[in-house]
């Protein structure tokens, strides 16, 4: 395959109409096939510029068939991986579209399901305070502006007079539809061109210009609502809003002509979006964030497959909603959407963060490193954020009294904790990256913000759940990967919210839960636990039940009643005397210990006789024993008991002389002692 670099460029290309723009950069790659040695428009055989760079030996569609596809060298780019939609010659050379509509033949065979989200009428009920105490995370579409506290250019801006507005110079990222890859090169001098021609056998789409510093994002005003619960404008600094050392994803203007078609998507650390329609309309296809989903959607974005695959078809639901010129949709943290323009559409859009999702930011910060999403393409600035809050949270939260932290939502706190806990993470040296490690700044001052949250938020979020509750809820905050879809009627807290217990009623009425207070329930709790822990009565061979209760009573009080803990041996049935082992039969303690006999060869039979007696009457209050020495209790039942086993101590040539014995068992008894001590 040789590139137009390598040898004069051509000045035609076989497939390309009369009237085709070849002046727009699109038209600048080159291929030549390695057989017939034809020149052919990158674009117009559907082949990227950055694909080009990996392809090996090109074969043209006259030679495919004889010779075999095109032959690629290295691995492909991220985008690359895309296979490559079918290009019909035919129609191309005829002047009509180069390719099958690949993703509108998948978006119309498939069924969605209808929209049933919220559709308010103006924007006066959406405040701080409506979107806190929602009881869904749906996104909801306001149908009039009015009451939103937002400017915008009039609805009959031309893309001619936005590149006119901004500079006709100034670069623009433009996306080819086809593979979903980003073309260079681009000025909006050249996409006004091509937007207001009629030249449209290239889908293309402008959906990532910023204009926030520009002369017409001077001219435009977000919702005010936006303004009220973005953190960055909450938490970052004034004094360090420096350009290009802050997040500029506030304002967007999205210019796209018919057919164009945006694949599903997360938007950036998982932020917030507002899309208004100034002209035109959009159809949205949204996945909610449910786990399982969002697992999916990891699965899907590293396949291959992807561009052949429609990721809706992976999921049990996804809503299609229609956002009209006019409209303007809000989509909350981690919804995964696609976007189809069925007319040439503007819009004016942005990104914001909200308190009460930044888990779910966080969640997804997390996923876009395992996929290795390019840093252009991930939140600017995400860890320097993530530090101002802490930092200025800490100091907010230390000043805080207990009528003011009650007044944080459940979801908002763990927000704040899943924050410090994810920042922790990073301060360790746990997958933090270079230029993570760069943001976080002065680490020891970090440090003290982040522990300081960790225990004051924790704190909280402790005293309004049940201590089984937060057991559970901490690891999870901890992980950092949290995606909830929440319908209305469903809790927003973790699993049983302390502030809200389940109440009885009776049939006639009557309330009879009040003796069920929270603080009742958290005391039992607690009793029972402190039942948990109570140590049990064993099993205990070779003492009757006045000698046991005594050794019991000393070790649970960390007493040793002897120096060498030969009393505490005895449980085990070893004597006062290093050189003996009992094995398990009723004796008195006295003679065991003066006599000197040696019992390490007592019959099996006798040991086997002694361990099949232990099961006797038991009295629950005390402490008895059977005829045999069995300590016995009451209170679990009867136990299997463990089989006897018999072991010889060799020293791996024979049997130990009986000075080694003795030793060995001295040594054996002084560790177990000591073993003893500390457990009891």
């Amino acid at each position: 395959m040789s590139s137009s670099s390598e040898s004069d460029q051509p000045q035609e290309c076989p497939l390309c109409c009369e009237d085709a723009p070849i002046e727009l950069p699109a038209y600048e790659t080159w291929l030549q096939c390695d057989i017939c040695e034809e020149w052919y428009h990158g674009i117009c055989v559907g082949i990227s510029s950055s694909e080009c760079e990996h392809i090996d030996k090109y074969h043209c569609h006259r030679c495919v068939d004889k010779h075999g596809p095109s032959s690629y060298s290295g691995p492909a780019l991220r985008r690359s991986e895309r296979k490559s939609a079918r290009v019909d010659y035919i129609r191309l050379n005829e002047g009509q579209p180069a390719t099958f509509n690949q993703y509108l033949l998948r978006l119309d065979s498939h069924e969605f399901s209808e929209d049933e989200f919220d559709h308010l009428d103006n924007g006066s009920q959406v405040t701080r305070d409506w979107i806190r105490n929602r009881d869904t995370n749906d996104p909801f579409i306001v149908e009039s502006a009015e009451g939103l506290g937002m400017v915008m250019p009039d609805p009959s801006i031309t893309v001619r007079e936005i590149a006119s507005i901004i500079g006709e110079d100034a670069p623009v990222s433009v996306m080819d539809v086809l593979t979903q890859e980003e073309l260079k090169g681009w000025t909006l001098g050249d996409w006004a061109k091509y937007y207001h021609s009629d030249d449209r056998r290239r889908v293309l789409n402008v959906i990532s210009l910023e204009i926030s510093d520009t002369d017409l994002g001077k001219r435009i005003r977000r919702p005010r609502v936006v303004d009220e619960i973005d953190v960055v404008e909450k938490y970052w600094p004034e004094s360090k809003r420096k350009p290009k050392k802050f997040p500029k994803v506030k304002a967007y203007c999205l210019m796209s002509v018919q057919n164009a078609y945006t694949d599903f998507h997360v938007d950036f650390s998982a932020t917030w979006v507002y899309y208004h329609v100034l002209s035109g309309e959009k159809v949205f296809y949204l996945i909610p964030p449910t786990p399982s989903n969002m697992r999916k959607f990891e699965s899907w974005s590293k396949s291959p497959e992807q561009s052949v695959s429609l990721f809706a078809e992976h999921v049990k639901q996804c809503f299609e909603v229609r956002v009209k010129a006019g409209n303007t949709l809000f989509i909350p943290a981690g919804w995964v959407h696609a976007v189809f323009t069925p007319v040439d559409t503007v819009v004016i859009g942005g990104n914001f963060m909200v308190m009460q999702s930044l888990n779910t930011h966080i969640g997804v910060y997390k996923l876009e490193a395992r996929t290795r999403v390019p840093s252009r393409y991930r939140f600017p600035f995400f860890i320097k954020l993530c530090r101002y809050m802490a930092e200025l949270l800490a100091k907010k939260w230390g000043k805080l009294d207990k009528q003011a932290k009650s007044k944080w939502a459940l979801n908002e706190l763990e927000s704040v904790f899943a924050l410090a806990a994810f920042l922790e993470d990073k301060l360790l040296g746990r997958d933090c990256e270079a230029d993570e490690e760069k943001a976080l700044g002065d680490k020891g001052a970090a440090k003290k913000h982040v522990s300081k949250l960790l225990e004051l938020v924790g704190a909280e979020l402790e005293s309004r759940m049940l201590p089984e509750e937060w057991v559970n809820r901490e690891p999870q905050l901890r992980e950092g990967s949290h995606f909830r879809w929440i319908r209305p009627g469903m809790s927003q807290g973790s699993l049983l919210l302390a502030s809200r217990p389940r109440r009885s009623r009776a049939a006639n009425g009557v309330d009879n839960s009040s003796g069920k207070s929270i603080t009742k329930i958290r005391k039992k709790t607690a009793e029972r636990a402190q039942l948990s822990r109570t140590p049990k009565l064993k099993l205990v061979r070779g003492r009757s039940a006045i000698s046991a209760s005594k050794t019991d009573s000393g070790m649970n009080n960390g007493v040793d009643d002897s120096e060498n803990g030969d009393d505490a041996l005895s449980a085990l049935g070893i004597g006062a005397s290093g050189s003996r082992r009992r094995k398990g039969f009723a004796a008195d303690s006295d003679s065991d210990s003066d006599d000197g006999v040696d019992d390490s060869n007592a019959s099996d039979d006798d040991a086997d006789s002694v361990g099949s007696d232990g099961d006797g009457d038991e009295d629950s209050s005390c402490l008895s024993s059977d005829s045999n020495g069995f300590i016995v209790s009451d209170g679990e039942g009867s136990r299997p008991r463990p089989k006897k086993r018999k072991f010889r101590q060799t020293n791996g040539n024979g049997p130990l002389q009986p000075a080694a014995t003795a030793a060995k068992l001295k040594g054996a008894k002084q560790r177990i002692a000591e073993r003893l001590r500390i457990k009891l």
